[in-house]
């Protein structure tokens, strides 16, 4: 009853205080790509500003166990511009890293983006950059001053957390929403594992709740 009076609340707000976040009117689909690597569910809930950097650490365990690295060709962004919280710019980094779950440690590549609203933002490589097992695709807000362009976000938690964010890039806080556990950050990245066949994440995910 508690946690069901706590959705009312925030349904009505549209707002999780602290976080960052609004609660969009209606969701809306995110269309997936062969050969993307997604932990999102692929419907969005969810805006997000929170954060100076936000990112997904990617553990190629979770899609293609015992694969020991992969060859990311593009890492994509989805974000969403709401009137009632406009951008104060559309610029941002694309940064691409590696680490682990406790953060990002060396940065592969950096590359000055323009968000688009929503609509698939993509950071090419070439060539492709190699990583190992864990890696973080992330967005670096610092041209911003509020932590703007806001990012898109499923309403899915996850058994691990996958998605968090970051003012200092020293503590990476989860990004919770709803429930004890992390919903996902609608950032992707496109690998080259060669002619890989797998189940569409949907179905991957609810594995792992």
């Amino acid at each position: 009853m508690k946690y069901s009076l706590f959705f009312v609340v925030l349904l009505a707000s549209g707002m999780v205080s602290g976080a960052g976040s609004f609660l969009l009117e209606s969701p809306v689909i995110v269309e997936g790509t062969d050969y993307v690597l997604q932990y999102d569910d692929g419907t969005a809930h969810w805006l997000s500003w929170g954060g100076l950097y936000r990112g997904v650490w990617f553990d190629l365990d979770d899609f293609v166990p015992y694969q020991p690295g992969c060859y990311v060709h593009y890492t994509e962004f989805w974000f969403y511009h709401h009137a009632s919280y406009p951008w104060d710019t559309t610029s941002f980094y694309a940064e691409l890293w590696s680490g682990d779950a406790s953060g990002p440690v060396d940065q592969f590549d950096q590359t000055s983006m323009v968000a688009t609203h929503y609509a698939p933002v993509h950071a090419y490589y070439s060539p492709d950059i190699a990583t190992g097992v864990d890696f973080w695709g992330l967005v670096n807000t610092s041209m911003s001053s509020g932590g703007w362009p806001a990012l898109l976000g499923d309403n899915s938690p996850n058994a691990t957390d996958h998605s968090f964010y970051s003012d200092d890039f020293i503590l990476w806080e989860p990004w919770i929403v709803i429930g004890g556990t992390a919903s996902d950050y609608f950032v992707r990245v496109s690998e080259n594992f060669g002619a890989l066949e797998r189940e569409s994440w949907g179905s991957i995910k609810g594995l792992f709740r």
